[in-house]
C-alpha cells in the first residue's frame, strides 16, 4: 500500500472534521490586520555598515464567532524588502569558523526573497462541550519560558525579539479542557507520509493545593535541526521527547521550569531545560532571571565546533550548553513601556539588549530596539555588532 501524501494526509483531517460538525449560520467575513515597516541599520567593525528594510502587510480573516460551533481564522502576509534582501553572517562568526566555511564553499551571506505572500494561519475550529477540534495551519506554542521553550518542537524564537509573531504549523489538534487549566491535546503534524508525520500530546492540570500549572508532554517528529559534524549536510532522524513544565508563585516570586529529555535516532540522546524567577517591585520595575542547560551542545568551552555555528545559523541551536538572560521592564508613562536585557553565557560573550515599546496612536504603535556584541572574541557572541531595529505599526 502506497503511503498516505502530504496532501492526502491533511485532506483526511478535513473529511473527519466534515463529518463532525453541524451546519453554522453563515454572517459576514471580518477582515482586519496591520501594515508593518521594519528599519534595521547595522554596523560591525568587521565589515561594511548594513541596512534592512522591509515592509510587512498582514490581512486577517474571522468567521464564525463564539456563539457558532464552527469558527474559520487566518491571515495572510505580504512581505517585501526594499534593501538588500541579503545579509553576510561573517560578522557574527569567530575568525576560525568562518575561514572554515570559506574555504569549504559554504555559502556566508543569507538570502532572503525580495518580495514574499504566504499563508501564515489558516485554521478551522469546531467547539462541543469541552472539545476542540481544529484543522489548518495554526500556533503550537508551549511552555511558559521566555527565551526558549524546550516543550515545543514546532515553533522557533528570535532569541531579541522572542514575544513576536511565529509562522503557523500545519497540523490536525484535537483538545479537551475542564475545570481551571485541565487540558488534554492531541497533535499531528502531517509529512510525505504517515509514518513520518510528526504526534505530541499533552496533559495540564492546574494543582489549586500549591497554586501551579503543571504539564507533560510527549513528541514523535522527525529531527531536521541538526548537521553531518563531516560533510555539514542536514540530518534527518527520529526524535522521540518527553518534557515537563510548571509555573506559579514562591515566597513571593514568580518561578517557572521547562524541560524536555530527547532520544535521538542518531546523535547522543540529551536533556534541555530553562529555569526562571521573576519579581515585580512596589514602584512597578520588573525583574527577571532565566537561565538555559542545552545538553545537545558540545561543550561549555570555546572555541565551538564549527558544525554548531552551522547549526546556529540555520537552525537557532545554541553554540554552548549554559545561557542566561537577565532583564528589568517598567512603565514609563501610561503609554511607553521601557526594558533592559542582557543575554550571556559561561564564555564571556554578551548582548545588551535595550527596548522601548510605545502607543504613539489610537490604531499605531513603535516598537525599539538594539543589540550590542561585547565579551570574548570566540564566544557564542562575537563581538563588535551594533544594530538598532524600529519597527511601526498601524492597525485596521
Amino acid at each position: 500500500m502506497k503511503p498516505l501524501s502530504h496532501f492526502h494526509t491533511f485532506a483526511l483531517s478535513y473529511i473527519i472534521l466534515s463529518i463532525l460538525i453541524v451546519p453554522l449560520s453563515v454572517r459576514a467575513l471580518d477582515i482586519s490586520g496591520y501594515y508593518e515597516n521594519t528599519f534595521m541599520p547595522g554596523y560591525s567593525d568587521k565589515s561594511d555598515d548594513h541596512l534592512l528594510d522591509a515592509s510587512k502587510l498582514r490581512l486577517d480573516f474571522d468567521a464564525g464567532g463564539s456563539e457558532d460551533e464552527l469558527e474559520f481564522k487566518g491571515n495572510v502576509n505580504f512581505v517585501a524588502y526594499h534593501s538588500g534582501a541579503s545579509f553576510d553572517v561573517t560578522p557574527y562568526l569567530p575568525e576560525y569558523v568562518a575561514d572554515t566555511l570559506q574555504s569549504r564553499d559554504i555559502p556566508v551571506v543569507m538570502t532572503f526573497e525580495k518580495c514574499r505572500v504566504f499563508l501564515d494561519n489558516a485554521y478551522l475550529t469546531w467547539r462541543k462541550s469541552g472539545f476542540r477540534l481544529r484543522a489548518g495551519r495554526q500556533q503550537l506554542s508551549w511552555g511558559p519560558a521566555y527565551s526558549s521553550n524546550p516543550t515545543d518542537l514546532f515553533h522557533r524564537k528570535d532569541m531579541l525579539d522572542p514575544t513576536y509573531e511565529k509562522e503557523g504549523v500545519t497540523a490536525l489538534r484535537l483538545d479537551y479542557h475542564w475545570g481551571i487549566g485541565g487540558q488534554v491535546a492531541f497533535v499531528i503534524v502531517p509529512a510525505q507520509n504517515i509514518n513520518r508525520a510528526g504526534k505530541a500530546l499533552r496533559l495540564a492540570t492546574h494543582i489549586s493545593k500549591i497554586g501551579y500549572d503543571v504539564a507533560l508532554t510527549i513528541h514523535h517528529v522527525t529531527d531536521s535541526t541538526s548537521l553531518d559534524p563531516e560533510t555539514y549536510n542536514t540530518r534527518y532522524q527520529d526524535r522521540q521527547a518527553v518534557g515537563l513544565d510548571f509555573s506559579g508563585g514562591l515566597l513571593g516570586l514568580g518561578v517557572w521550569f521547562e524541560g524536555n529529555y530527547n532520544q535521538m535516532e542518531i546523535e547522543n540522546d540529551f536533556t534541555r531545560a530553562v529555569a526562571g524567577i521573576d519579581y515585580t517591585l512596589e514602584n512597578g520595575l520588573y525583574m527577571m532571571f532565566e537561565g538555559l542547560y542545552d545538553g545537545r551542545a558540545d561543550s561549555d568551552k570555546t572555541p565551538y565546533p564549527v558544525v554548531d555555528w552551522l547549526e546556529n545559523i540555520y537552525f537557532g541551536e545554541p553554540v554552548t550548553r549554559y545561557r542566561f538572560l537577565s532583564g528589568v521592564r517598567k512603565d514609563l508613562t501610561d503609554l511607553v513601556n521601557g526594558s533592559l536585557y542582557l543575554f550571556g553565557g559561561m564564555d564571556g560573550s554578551m548582548v545588551l539588549n535595550p527596548r522601548i515599546d510605545a502607543s504613539i496612536a489610537q490604531n499605531a504603535d513603535l516598537t525599539l530596539f538594539g543589540a550590542a556584541t561585547f565579551g570574548k572574541k570566540e564566544g557564542q557572541f562575537s563581538p563588535g555588532n551594533f544594530a538598532v531595529t524600529g519597527r511601526i505599526r498601524v492597525y485596521f
